[in-house]
């Protein structure tokens, strides 16, 4: 196992400045400050790569998560958030939030995406050789089979439109349908 150990001063230097970045991408210590738990000078330690006192001082979970939130609501991204995935050997992918001017349909696709998000991660997995066709086979079938049975939900439910919109020609809202489905 890995941590901060040994030669991880370039990942504190990193966490450091992306903490800077993301408290200034707040409003700053002074705005930030008011809407979280901790104080300007704590939030300043966060970041602070000049003193080795504050060398081991990181954000805890939960003042991130203010901070998630607050740079959120600005439609941004905290650097972070960001840095911290791609520790984890990820990306951030921001999921949209669904319009709720929406049709039902257009909810239920929506819904639909975010019920089967870890299915696109397996491949992925599979795909780098980080899981075996063994293993692959047994963690997809079940995926595979939901996707499948609400895909097929899906499809009535475009239909069920189609027939109300009173459509002859099989398009519903732009969706088109092969012959014999």
């Amino acid at each position: 196992m890995t941590g901060f150990g040994g030669g991880a001063d370039p990942i504190r230097q990193m966490l450091k400045v992306s903490t800077h970045r993301s408290v200034k991408q707040a409003g700053g210590l002074d705005a930030f400050a008011d809407i979280t738990r901790v104080g300007r000078k704590t939030l300043n330690d966060y970041s602070n790569t000049g003193n080795d006192r504050h060398r081991e001082t990181f954000m805890p979970v939960d003042v991130l998560a203010d901070l998630i939130l607050d740079v959120k609501e600005r439609g941004e991204v905290p650097p972070l958030l960001i840095v911290l995935c791609e520790l984890a050997g990820g990306t951030f992918v921001r999921v949209p939030e669904p319009d709720k001017t929406k049709t039902a349909p257009q909810l239920e696709l929506a819904a639909l995406g975010a019920r089967h998000w870890s299915f696109p991660s397996l491949i992925s997995r599979y795909m780098a050789d980080e899981i075996g066709s063994d293993d692959f086979a047994r963690e997809a079938l079940p995926l595979v089979t939901q996707l499948l049975n609400d895909l097929s939900q899906l499809k009535q439910q475009l239909l069920s439109v189609d027939r109300d919109l009173g459509s002859a020609s099989g398009t519903a809202a732009g969706i088109r349908t092969r012959a014999g489905e």
